[in-house]
């Protein structure tokens, strides 16, 4: 039994992500953005660097208030609708439930930490590590990536009204997805294709390496926000997943450069102070 902590949206005005991130981004992601806390406490939490040197940003979803954003400003209801925070076994982590077969269903909704003050230059970063797993699977099409259970992004250039963005999409797809497609300029990588179920998975990708090889030098780049979907709207099904542990790692530990590495063990190797349920 989880202790469900839901979460609750602030009712200070809204962001935008273009302000957040301080770049062009398209007239949909100019919308409000709507910071969403917990309901444990109302003290905001600034973008502090961790105590760990080696990181240039975590994310345990410990701390009073979380302080990330919905960058298309969806009404505080709709993301209530999917996304809450729970304390399990493994800790705290988020939680995600899109239910696309009710009347009346929430959209897909992206929530992520952007990084407004003092971004992590893409250079310094060797890897981006996570905790993840699916619950349930949306409906499987011919196209895997039409709706995804699980899906991490890197954003480095938003998306502007005259060119897509730069970045990845990192799922977990029901099936073998297609290689090589972009959504809005960011390439879509399928980390794996496992069957849903209680398991915790740990991921570990090399961010600069891989713009490297896809878009070019990496050097005078930087992260500019990092964020989840579940989603099964265009299926009209439903979909489940939980996340935890992010974590940006600046000094190499954990990952051999150029490569992206998923642990496919039954018991997860859990992030440096990670808890993992036996």
């Amino acid at each position: 039994m989880h202790d469900v902590r839901f979460l609750r949206l602030r009712t200070a005005g809204a962001v935008s992500l273009a302000a957040a991130l301080a770049v062009s981004v398209p007239m949909s992601m100019a919308a409000g953005c709507a910071p969403v806390p917990t309901r444990l406490a109302t003290v905001t939490r600034a973008q502090a660097a961790p105590e760990d040197p080696s990181l240039g940003w975590q994310e345990r979803f410990q701390a009073p208030q979380l302080d990330w954003v919905d960058p298309f400003g969806h009404d505080p209801s709709q993301i209530l609708r999917v996304y809450s925070l729970e304390r399990g076994r493994a800790g705290v982590f988020l939680h995600a439930h899109h239910d696309a077969t009710v009347a009346a269903p929430p959209p897909a909704i992206d929530l992520g930490q952007p990084f407004q003050k003092d971004p992590v230059p893409l250079e310094r970063v060797t890897a981006l590590r996570w905790r993840w797993r699916v619950l349930q699977h949306p409906a499987v099409t011919d196209d895997a990536w039409l709706d995804v259970a699980a899906s991490v992004y890197v954003v480095i250039k938003v998306p502007s009204l005259l060119w897509g963005g730069q970045g990845f999409k990192f799922g977990w797809l029901a099936k073998p997805g297609a290689k090589g497609t972009f959504q809005h300029g960011l390439l879509q990588i399928e980390l794996r294709h496992d069957p849903a179920g209680p398991a915790w998975r740990s991921e570990s990708v090399d961010l600069c390496a891989l713009y490297r090889k896809e878009y070019g030098p990496c050097e005078g780049q930087f992260v500019r926000y990092v964020g989840v979907v579940t989603d099964a709207d265009n299926t009209r099904s439903v979909a489940s997943a939980d996340y935890a542990d992010f974590e940006l790692v600046t000094n190499g530990v954990g990952v051999e450069r150029g490569r992206v590495a998923s642990d496919a063990s039954g018991s997860p190797a859990p992030a440096p102070g990670a808890t993992v349920p036996r």
